[in-house]
């Protein structure tokens, strides 16, 4: 597969403005770090308060996980309610819910007051099966309560109402969907007098002590630091705590059958959800799913071929050109990390596949405490919870697996002929001079040789095949064939080193 990584987001969103690259020196109220959901409706909030606010964007507006996203809005979690509620209890679910729902509903009013055309429409939110097995009963019968206690007002169907054969379907109304790049972007575009916006502006250097945030051209001062960068940026004791996890999304046209509107989650596995979307009178379908820990699979392509099989056996579908990548990191415990850590900075993090309402939620609850406004759930996300029952099982699963990939020796370790040996497109690890470098051989038979070593925490980093790009299997960095930093935690880019 040598298909370029693209959303079909990226493909249909006008550019509107480009900002600038962030150069000199500044002091500001506010600096959010990130240019996606999160940051922009921070940015917002914050501005509307009249603080004065700077942002800055590492690559363009919108295209890190959002711009990589489904574009689905809902209350509910991936994990599931009904697994929520016996992590935790009935109340905390219901909580977790209307706080979701909020978030959604300003999502809405945000679309309505900047008029806003991004696609938004109020759909049904839909769990499927393809086949029963009595897992899959049990599962729908808890799922069903849980929905119902939790004032969603679920109902069971003898099918999904989907273009191919379904056996069971768990269906609950008025959740949305939307076009999460032109909506970013267009917000981008409605703030920009209230606050300043800088593209291209990737922080390298974070003091939080001081305040202060180092680009490679500028240097900002700031009383609040906002980090809208799905994980923190830098090194944090919070990040033991997160799981990250990658899977992909492929879309075609559809011309024909008609695929209905809406949410929809298979309960199959390998999990995918799929959905519809229309774009000047041309109909498309997508599916995203079947995510795996990130940099700890070499065939990655093997994921994004189980996803087109997967539409082109119950569609017909050909055209499978648009591919894409997101990321996300899971919270031990189920619930993400929002609030103040230390005297300045704030996290938005751990929001698991949820991340559009999630982060938008979160840039509410950071925005209240900033400006002094007492809100309904920031004990419930709070950044300090120490939550020991809640998040064993997954805490030593999770820090057991960072271990091995600390201890682990690479299989590669060959002499430097083995460089010839590398086919053109493929990325390898290998020891060289009694040191990890990592490998890339481009189609022009170019080498590309960057340290192996993650500069976040010193992990040995693996090639991603289907994205042609290195990633840390401890925490989540991910890096270009320069070493370049494509998302963080990581700060420093990979050194280069010479053939």
């Amino acid at each position: 597969m040598d298909l370029e990584a693209r959303s079909l987001w990226e493909d249909t969103a006008q550019v509107l403005m480009e900002f600038p690259v962030f150069e000199g020196v500044k002091d500001v109220d506010i600096a959010i770090i990130g240019g996606g959901i999160t940051g922009l409706t921070a940015a917002m909030l914050l501005s509307q308060a009249g603080k004065n606010v700077l942002l800055l964007e590492a690559k363009t507006i919108g295209l890190g996980t959002t711009g990589n996203s489904t574009g689905n809005l809902y209350s509910v979690v991936d994990e599931h309610l009904s697994v929520l509620r016996n992590k935790w209890n009935a109340d905390v679910m219901k909580a977790v819910v209307s706080s979701r729902a909020a978030a959604v509903s300003l999502i809405e009013n945000t679309i309505n007051r900047y008029a806003i055309d991004c696609d938004f429409h109020r759909q049904p939110f839909t769990l499927f099966a393809e086949h029963l097995t009595k897992e899959v009963e049990t599962f729908i019968e808890d799922e069903y309560d849980a929905l119902r206690e939790a004032g969603l007002n679920p109902v069971i169907l003898d099918d999904a109402g989907l273009p191919y054969q379904t056996k069971r379907a768990l269906q609950i109304k008025d959740q949305a969907q939307f076009h999460p790049l032109r909506y970013v972007r267009q917000l981008a575009s409605m703030i920009s007098e209230k606050c300043e916006i800088y593209e291209n502006s990737r922080v390298t250097e974070l003091d939080e002590e001081k305040g202060i945030l180092k680009t490679e051209k500028g240097q900002i001062k700031a009383n609040h630091i906002l980090m809208a960068t799905h994980t923190p940026v830098g090194n944090y004791l919070i990040q033991t705590l997160l799981a990250p996890y990658r899977e992909f999304g492929v879309a075609a046209p559809l011309n024909d059958p008609v695929f209905p509107g809406g949410i929809y989650w298979g309960l199959n596995d390998p999990k995918h959800s799929v959905r519809s979307f229309r774009n000047n009178g041309q109909n498309y379908v997508m599916a995203i799913g079947d995510r795996f820990k990130t940099g700890q699979h070499e065939d990655t392509e093997k994921y994004v071929s189980g996803l087109k099989s997967y539409l082109t056996e119950r569609l017909p579908v050909s055209d499978l050109s648009y591919f894409w990548g997101g990321q996300q990191y899971r919270s031990a415990d189920g619930l993400p990390y929002i609030g103040k850590h230390g005297e300045r900075v704030y996290f938005m993090t751990g929001f698991a596949a949820d991340g559009l309402t999630y982060g938008t939620l979160a840039a509410m609850i950071v925005s209240d405490q900033i400006l002094g406004k007492s809100n309904s759930w920031e004990e419930l996300y709070k950044v300090g919870r120490f939550t020991p029952v809640r998040s064993a099982k997954n805490f030593i699963v999770e820090n057991i697996d960072v271990a091995v990939q600390y201890l682990k020796d690479v299989p590669w370790n060959v002499d430097p002929e083995f460089l010839s040996e590398i086919k053109p497109g493929e990325g390898k690890v290998i020891s060289l001079d009694h040191e990890k470098v990592a490998v890339y051989k481009d189609p022009d038979w170019r080498l590309h040789i960057v340290s192996a070593v993650c500069t976040h925490m010193k992990c040995v980093v693996n090639w991603n095949q289907s994205e042609k790009t290195w990633d840390c299997p401890c925490h989540g960095s991910r890096f270009d064939v320069d070493g370049k930093v494509i998302e963080g935690p990581a700060l420093q880019d990979l050194p280069v080193k010479k053939e």
